[in-house]
């Protein structure tokens, strides 16, 4: 099973295929590097076909086949594809060590990825199998600048961020409380999940 598939049909296919692949990544892959092994608590899509024309995708040139990782000036992807008909990417912007049991976010992945590779042969790959996160939630893309074109309207308020819905990681998780405002959470599930009331 290709678990980057995605149906682009159409648009509302193509998000479907988000929300799957991120329940795939999250709660059903882990990722190794030599003798680490992390898993995914937050990505987020940038995607462009026809059906689905999302500049944001395209303002990174990706470079990288389908399904191998690639580091641009924003961080790291999982390529979604590089071609004419497809391109964009997954951006991890967190993982969980699961063998230090800490969180690592954004700012420090691309260095902690590389920290685990050595001179010789490396080991490197997703693998099927699942982690502690059951339960996952969306929210909006941040820091994307000025929404100009129709194309980037269209997109700049999309639930596009995947997380993993758990007390133990938003404990002192970058930007938590934006996060959590622009998620599809009521306030009663955010409460539950911080342990307190956002301010409005």
């Amino acid at each position: 099973m290709d678990i980057l598939y995605i149906n682009g049909a159409s648009e509302e296919t193509i998000r479907e295929s988000f929300e799957s692949i991120a329940s795939n990544l999250i709660s059903g892959t882990k990722l190794v590097i030599n003798d680490s092994m992390f898993s995914f608590i937050d990505i987020e899509f940038y995607y462009s076909t026809q059906q689905h024309k999302d500049e944001y995708a395209i303002s990174i040139e990706h470079l990288r086949p389908k399904g191998e990782f690639e580091v641009h000036k924003y961080g790291v992807d999982i390529s979604l594809g590089n071609s004419a008909d497809e391109k964009g990417g997954i951006l991890i912007r967190g993982l969980y060590d699961e063998v230090k049991k800490q969180v690592i976010p954004k700012a420090q992945v691309v260095r902690m990825i590389y920290n685990q590779f050595h001179i010789g042969e490396n080991h490197f790959e997703l693998i099927q199998e699942k982690t502690q996160w059951t339960e996952i939630f969306k929210s909006k893309r941040m820091h994307l600048g000025k929404a100009e074109g129709e194309s980037k309207e269209r997109y700049a308020d999309t639930f596009y961020r995947y997380l993993a819905k758990d007390k133990g990681i938003f404990k002192s998780y970058p930007d938590k409380e934006l996060i959590l405002k622009n998620s599809n959470l009521s306030e009663k599930q955010i409460e539950e999940l911080i342990g307190y009331k956002l301010r409005k």
